[in-house]
């Protein structure tokens, strides 16, 4: 398990996972390396796709378990259908079923100090979510507008935190780690993609990357070979696509950890 009980690492690792819809299966991937690495992970931060997979780990969740889960789960146990000015999808469903998976913690609760980012509607601006319910943070932090409706939290409306912090680097710096391990969903394309929702993925993704500023702000950055990849359901290759990237990486981030 990912925990912090390491005794040979001296430096604080923080991770952070960004958003990016069924392409999060490479983060498992990743994550997968870096147990089998024996790395120890002191905080992570998250948003979207990246703040589940994120909470799950914070709450002492195995690898293992997260991609039996990941592999299980549809947007059937996620989402139903509803009647809203503001969107036609609610993800309850989503904060119920990481409720009862997390046994309805606090983010006091968990193993590993935690963050994730949701997008307030009206300003625009991010809010770093890192007290009280997890799995509400995580819901608002993945409630893609203008499809799922947006959550509100102390009186205010809040949806996916990809539009305005994709890849929470700088919050995660602030949580006193020494090395920053980033693994960017979105990255460069080597071709044009061979379709419409291909190419408006890939012109998303950059612009939900720079949103948060320099991505190669990070010790280490991590960007999974998705560019010309679909991200519109659940693909095991995923998974394999973020432990090469991640393996590829993993002497850098080794010899930056000391």
């Amino acid at each position: 398990m990912l925990m912090p009980s390491s005794t040979t690492q001296t430096k604080r690792l923080g991770l952070i996972l960004s958003g990016g819809a069924a392409f999060g299966l490479a983060h498992i991937g990743a994550l997968q390396v870096l147990e089998e690495a024996d790395v120890r992970i002191d905080a992570i931060g998250g948003t979207s796709a990246g703040a589940m997979i994120g909470a799950a780990i914070a709450a002492g969740k195995s690898v293992r378990e997260i991609t039996q889960v990941a592999y299980r789960i549809n947007w059937l146990h996620m989402a139903r259908p509803t009647l809203s000015r503001y969107g036609f999808i609610s993800f309850r469903k989503l904060e119920s079923l990481m409720n009862d998976w997390l046994g309805h913690a606090t983010f006091a609760d968990l193993k590993i100090p935690f963050i994730c980012v949701g997008t307030d509607v009206l300003t625009g601006e991010p809010r770093i979510f890192s007290q009280g319910s997890v799995a509400h943070a995580v819901r608002i932090s993945a409630s893609v507008p203008p499809i799922i409706v947006p959550a509100q939290e102390d009186g205010r409306y809040y949806v996916d935190g990809g539009f305005s912090n994709n890849l929470p680097i700088q919050p995660v710096e602030e949580m006193g780690v020494d090395v920053t391990l980033a693994i960017n969903l979105f990255g460069k394309a080597s071709r044009m993609p061979r379709n419409y929702i291909a190419y408006a993925q890939l012109i998303l993704g950059h612009m939900l990357t720079r949103s948060a500023g320099d991505p190669n702000r990070a010790t280490v950055l991590v960007t999974p070979n998705l560019a010309e990849q679909l991200a519109g359901w659940f693909r095991r290759s995923y998974v394999d696509l973020g432990r090469e990237a991640m393996q590829e990486k993993l002497p850098e981030l080794m010899a930056a950890l000391g």
